[in-house]
């Protein structure tokens, strides 16, 4: 009986892994990150789908698979990082693949070991692969935590954390197989994350969603040393500077949440490198400061505006090209030292006073 409902929750966890994945990939805000989240949850949903089939028939039937199950940490642990990484830019590059080699690496060992003769020599000892999937999540858990915000990083412990008792869950199966207690509840943590993760995708959307806007904070760039080598000519920064400035003030591409350094630098006809220094040596921003200051000054004057008041301030925020409004909020106070509701209370007393 316990172990039949054993397989019915690491089932359910696997299936509420599924949707959720679904739902991430249909989202279009931030849809780079939102891929990496959504592959991330497939990745643990596969994880729980392969302690639920028996050991016997998966063996007899995808071995290759069920091998390779006792992998998955080396693939969740670079989506994670991923995922937090995109976050800031949105953007993807064909370097990121190289996070899953340690990945590939194990599918290839694990592929010849099972159907070459005599290659047993490449199967690892599981407390030694154990030892390294532990070591990857701490790696890139740490890096995760250097880029992911105060909420985020809450997450981000819990995933390493869940992921390394599974390392070595899995490696406890293996050596203990048949004489231990089935020690497949532990994969339980994953369906509490799974589902963890749905209800914070429900009542604190802007916790996965959110595009990461960075406060407004003065750059301390040491511009000669960092673009000592750069082939930005002294015209062409020039030119990237005017068509920017023109490009913001009559076309406003600010008010789209989704905008990148990537897309703006491709409607500038420069390179996001050459866009980045014209940015911090001309102005003294950061592409972040630079459009977060824009959209600020836009939310600002929709505030000030007595024919706005029909618009909730999440409205407006989102309007002014805030994907968050959680954020808004927050870069908004810090910018002028009131929140925007305050703001607007304030403004309309001196109208109507």
């Amino acid at each position: 009986m316990t172990h039949q409902i054993n397989i019915f929750l690491l089932l359910f966890g696997a299936l509420q892994g599924l949707l959720l994945s679904f739902w991430f990939l249909k989202n279009e805000k931030r849809k780079t990150a939102n891929t990496y989240f959504a592959f991330f949850l497939i990745a643990l949903g596969l994880q729980l789908t392969f302690k639920v089939i028996t050991k016997a028939w998966l063996m007899d039937n995808v071995q290759l698979g069920y091998l390779l199950s006792y992998k998955w940490p080396y693939l969740v642990a670079p989506l994670l990082y991923l995922y937090v990484k995109s976050r800031k830019d949105n953007s993807f590059y064909k370097k990121d693949l190289l996070h899953f080699i340690p990945f590939a690496i194990s599918f290839i060992t694990v592929a010849v070991a099972s159907f070459v003769q005599g290659a047993n020599w490449l199967y690892v000892h599981p407390y030694a692969n154990a030892a390294l999937q532990i070591f990857s999540l701490l790696i890139y858990g740490s890096l995760s935590l250097r880029l992911g915000n105060q909420k985020l990083n809450g997450f981000i412990k819990v995933v390493v954390a869940a992921e390394t008792i599974i390392a070595i869950t899995l490696a406890v199966m293996v050596v203990y197989y048949g004489r231990f207690p089935d020690v497949r509840l532990l994969f339980l943590v994953l369906t509490l994350l799974i589902y963890w993760i749905s209800y914070k995708a429900i009542s604190k959307p802007d916790l996965f969603l959110e595009a990461g806007t960075a406060p407004v904070i003065p750059m301390s760039l040491d511009k000669n040393r960092k673009y000592a080598h750069s082939s930005l000519k002294p015209e062409e920064a020039t030119r990237v500077e005017r068509d920017l400035q023109q490009l913001m003030l009559h076309d406003k591409l600010y008010l789209d949440s989704r905008l990148t350094i990537d897309v703006l630098s491709s409607k500038l006809a420069t390179s996001r490198h050459h866009l980045s220094q014209v940015l911090n040596e001309k102005l003294n921003k950061s592409y972040v400061d630079f459009i977060c200051e824009l959209r600020l000054e836009e939310a600002k004057k929709r505030l000030s505006e007595p024919s706005n008041l029909r618009f909730t301030i999440a409205a407006i925020a989102l309007d002014s090209g805030f994907s968050a409004v959680s954020s808004f909020n927050e870069v908004f106070k810090k910018r002028y030292g009131i929140t925007p509701s305050k703001f607007r209370d304030q403004y309309l007393n001196k109208m109507s006073a």
